[in-house]
């Protein structure tokens, strides 16, 4: 997340970034890269809501100022055929411990299948999910009355099959007891998690992503850190020694965007994070 100067290699090494997030304490300050216990996790939950609900208002419970607010969510549970349905669905790409999954994510839809590599840090968002208010509430609490729920799969994005995230799980207790249907997502989330991508493996992942989306209206929200481009305006890319990741400009990002046959619905930079971190864009894509 931190600003770094240009070197080569260009190309992510999975294999020891891995190893190096093995050595990162399973906390969000850990995962966050010291930057935890300031104000970036509020700050960043809150441009995440706000830029998902402008792109799908329909998962907002949040009534129009317009519409009674008895009436209207009478409407959305008819809609959603009734009380205690799973209607909405999430993937959380990369999850770490599972903060974007509790604070943006459960908070709009029904259900979030959280994948990330790091065996440690999915183990600590299983725990932690226990805790986690959307998923303590009752049904008769939810906002449309439904039951909310996590799901924790294990594997990189280089092997995950979005519409089957148990089949890349790698055993154990994160695999579910029963594997269900295909799924699909209103929601794919991937946050500062694609830097460990290289073009190719980004172009298929996207291609599986896009494949599992709900077919009206699902995205594919990307939110990373770019770095600035090259001086003559062409695109860059840098290099972190640290964790082995690599650190793409706007337009390097938005070149694989387009090869991969996805469309920017919207597009915005998150605003409020400290000066000395890369800036963070957030497109909207499908």
């Amino acid at each position: 997340m931190r600003k770094k100067q240009p070197a080569q290699p260009t190309v992510p090494d999975v294999v020891r970034g891995i190893d190096y997030w093995k050595t990162v304490p399973a906390t969000v300050d850990g995962v966050l890269g010291g930057f935890g216990t300031g104000t970036l996790p509020r700050v960043d939950a809150l441009g995440s809501r706000s830029f998902l609900l402008s792109v799908l208002p329909r998962l907002s419970a949040v009534p129009p100022v317009t519409d009674d607010p008895v009436e209207w969510q009478k409407r959305k549970m008819e809609q959603r055929g009734g009380k205690g349905k799973t209607v909405t669905r999430a993937l959380d790409c990369g999850a770490g411990v599972g903060r974007v999954t509790e604070t943006v994510l459960l908070r709009v839809v029904d259900e979030v299948h959280v994948t990330e590599p790091v065996e440690h840090f999915l183990a600590e968002a299983a725990r932690l999910s226990s805790s986690w208010q959307s998923l303590t509430l009752p049904p008769s609490k939810q906002p449309f009355h439904a039951r909310k729920a996590a799901h924790f799969h294990l594997s990189t994005l280089q092997a995950l099959d979005p519409a089957r995230p148990w089949s890349s799980a790698d055993g154990g207790i994160y695999r579910p007891p029963i594997a269900p249907n295909p799924l699909q997502y209103d929601v794919v989330w991937c946050q500062w998690m694609l830097q460990h991508l290289s073009d190719p493996d980004l172009l298929a992942f996207f291609a599986r992503a896009k494949a599992s989306l709900v077919p009206e209206d699902g995205v594919i929200v990307v939110k990373e850190n770019v770095c600035p481009e090259m001086e003559d305006g062409s695109e860059r890319v840098w290099w972190d020694e640290e964790d082995k990741s690599i650190t793409r400009s706007t337009q390097a990002y938005e070149r694989v965007f387009r090869e991969a046959g996805l469309t920017t619905i919207r597009a915005e930079t998150q605003m409020g994070f400290p000066q000395e971190l890369y800036a963070v864009k957030m497109w909207a894509l499908r």
